[in-house]
């Protein structure tokens, strides 16, 4: 990966208020620490959440786990050896057939399976405010502003498409899982059933292997183990078929801006997502909401040296079918990882169960970049939380591990769930080991104040330290001695 020298600057919020929470939906039963990141460098946030820290637009926040109502653990899956499950190919059957005659079954929006993750909303002043800080601030000569394209790599990329509008115009597709189209019930003629007095049916294979028994004892058959078709096979011929060979699902994935061309079909169905799924009345789902939480990154892009690379950074991977976008998943592309932020879908197609089926092709596409980038092998699901019936359809990954929260291990997802199963918090790293035993102290954190980049120790001396002392302890116990080392904590008069 190429080595850019971007800072990453954070205003450290502490422990947040109790809040209500997005999962159980209990009120003031919710706690965690928080920072606003006005800048990170993708190596930065990869520590980050190596450490239980998860991003919602600029805000960062990590559990307090021993206290809130629903424990956070940080999930990760080994997209290089993922096992896809029998309902896992179900679904990419079921998106192939669709595609192809364009019906599916009709049944009511089920939540259940719709959600991926609840979106961290927070009060638009309190963004109004941390946006204000960063302009007194005036941070900008400490890191080059890129103006980042709003697709990244290169034409012949099979990974990335543009976001150009095609000049010609195509007829929309009558794809809706809303068909009015009615399947007519099959008729069965009356009878008696099966012969219980006669034998039972046996596959040709077998019947076959019996009767070379039957002639020679000393047979030995042997029998190889079937072929199983590896996830990008099923994703071949889920994109190869397409209804009347007109039109196909098409996947684009680029960086999008508020100024992007297609911005305004993203927030159309953003707000139809959020109103029917989620219940939000049409006022929350207003524009600003949409750009501060999964349009505005704090992710500084960096490029790679491979042509056809994407880079590392925010990206949006968008679903059309035709002309007509159905969903669009919010992704971070890191130097290990490709992390989850955020899935919103056309609620006509909630039946594709589109939540399990995107995760797949975020799991391929972390395979398509290991070719590319060696060190990037793994997917980040975001929280597991095994507290929440809707949250644990993730473990159906595999493999799959969740992060320590104490020690910053990773553990087998199976073993986890048992503890989990007899306390909802609980330490998956049970070893002697000491974790972050480091010489770095306080005094030697970079500190950023009234424009000036210091270290802590110089700031005691011209600043008014009061109270500060222990925000920035409790600011080094949370990120770790690596992290103070990268990241530039911001101080306010």
């Amino acid at each position: 990966m190429q080595s850019i020298n971007t800072k990453s600057i954070i205003f450290y919020n502490g422990s947040t208020k109790r809040s209500s929470c997005g999962y159980c939906k209990k009120e003031n039963s919710s706690f965690s620490n928080g920072m606003w990141a006005s800048s990170l460098s993708v190596v930065a946030y990869q520590d980050m959440i190596d450490r239980g820290w998860r991003r919602a637009g600029k805000y960062c926040y990590k559990a307090l786990m021993e206290k809130t109502c629903c424990p956070l653990y940080t999930i990760r899956c080994e997209a290089l050896n993922v096992e896809l499950s029998k309902s896992q190919k179900k679904i990419i059957k079921r998106v192939t057939t669709f595609l192809k005659n364009g019906e599916c079954e009709k049944n009511p929006v089920n939540t259940e399976q719709a959600e991926r993750e609840p979106i961290m909303k927070y009060k638009l002043e309190d963004i109004q405010n941390h946006d204000d800080k960063m302009k007194i601030t005036n941070t900008d000569y400490l890191f080059d502003e890129e103006q980042s394209a709003s697709v990244i790599g290169s034409h012949n990329s099979t990974l990335i498409t543009t976001n150009k509008e095609d000049n010609k115009m195509v007829e929309p597709l009558n794809l809706s899982c809303n068909s009015d189209t009615k399947k007519e019930p099959k008729k069965f003629k009356p009878g008696e059933g099966a012969d219980p007095n006669l034998p039972s049916s046996k596959k040709k294979k077998l019947l076959r292997i019996q009767k070379k028994l039957a002639k020679d004892p000393n047979f030995v058959t042997t029998i190889s183990a079937p072929y199983q078709k590896c996830l990008e096979e099923f994703i071949a011929e889920n994109d190869s078929v397409s209804t009347g060979g007109l039109q196909k699902l098409r996947i684009k994935l680029l960086m999008i801006k508020s100024s992007s061309n297609s911005f305004e079909d993203e927030y159309a169905v953003y707000q139809k997502y959020q109103t029917v799924i989620h219940g939000d009345e049409i006022e929350r789902c207003s524009r600003q909401q949409f750009i501060q939480f999964l349009i505005n990154s704090p992710l500084k892009e960096e490029k790679s040296k491979h042509p056809d690379h994407p880079g590392y950074g925010s990206f949006h991977q968008q679903y059309w079918l035709g002309d007509k976008l159905i969903a669009v998943g919010v992704i971070d592309i890191l130097p290990k990882c490709v992390s989850s932020v955020y899935l919103f879908y056309d609620p006509d197609y909630h039946n594709l169960v589109l939540g399990t089926y995107s995760s797949l092709r975020e799991i391929c596409l972390v395979r398509q970049l290991y070719k590319m980038s060696p060190d990037l092998k793994y997917y980040y699901m975001g929280f597991y939380i095994h507290s929440c019936s809707k949250m644990r359809y993730k473990a159906k990954f595999r493999p799959s591990y969740l992060l320590c929260p104490l020690k910053y291990t990773w553990h087998a997802i199976d073993k986890c769930i048992q503890k989990l199963d007899n306390e909802k918090y609980s330490i998956f790293d049970v070893s002697g080991d000491i974790q972050d035993a480091d010489i770095f102290t306080i005094d030697n954190i970079p500190v950023l104040y009234r424009g000036s980049l210091m270290h802590y120790s110089a700031f005691k001396i011209i600043g008014n330290n009061e109270n500060e002392d222990e925000r920035i302890k409790e600011y080094k116990i949370l990120i770790g001695p690596k992290l103070a080392r990268k990241l530039i904590y911001c101080i306010m008069d």
